[in-house]
């Protein structure tokens, strides 16, 4: 074998090392970053439509190459950025005018909706039914309070405005997303 000839295999072979390497890093943390942006992007309430399509699916793709490990931080991401964004929206909706809230509403509204498909496409195990509500538990030592708080008072209501404007628009929301701030 001449010399030209080895080298020739050599750089063959460290080549496809260097793929085969590239192809493993590409499905660990780097995937894992990736699809957490996308998911942020996608519930900007900036894209819709085919481009919303489009995301959920790559979001598919992505979680489908991810280990256990992976694909559950993409969800703990999914559901503080959601939380976030729903204490965000609150704060908008009480924040605005009684015109602006027409418009924080119709966008929080596309939020939840890209939302629930989002919570689908990172949970490869669905049985694409909303997760069962967990009853809450009860505590013989928590102390009784008779009134809500203020800030669970606001949550009330804008979950009620936010449901009488997708009645409105005729768009189902994924209610089971809109949950009363912890506390």
């Amino acid at each position: 074998m001449t010399l030209s000839r080895r080298l020739a295999l050599v750089a063959c072979g460290l080549a496809i090392a260097g793929g085969g390497l590239v192809w493993l890093w590409g499905r660990g943390g780097g995937l894992v970053d990736e699809t957490v942006a996308l998911q942020q992007r996608l519930l900007s309430g900036t894209v819709t439509g085919r481009d919303l399509k489009s995301g959920v699916r790559q979001v598919v793709r992505n979680v489908d190459k991810m280990d256990r490990a992976a694909v559950r931080r993409v969800q703990a991401a999914l559901a503080r950025e959601c939380q976030s964004l729903q204490q965000a929206a609150i704060d908008d909706y009480f924040a605005a005018d009684e015109d602006g809230r027409v418009a924080v509403l119709d966008r929080d509204i596309g939020r939840l909706v890209a939302a629930g498909e989002l919570w689908f496409a990172a949970n490869p195990q669905s049985s694409g039914q909303p997760p069962r509500q967990r009853t809450p538990k009860k505590d013989a030592d928590k102390p009784k309070t008779t009134e809500p708080s203020q800030e669970l008072k606001l949550f009330e209501s804008y979950r009620t405005a936010i449901q009488a404007r997708a009645a409105k628009r005729g768009v189902t929301l994924p209610v089971w997303l809109l949950r009363p701030p912890r506390g």
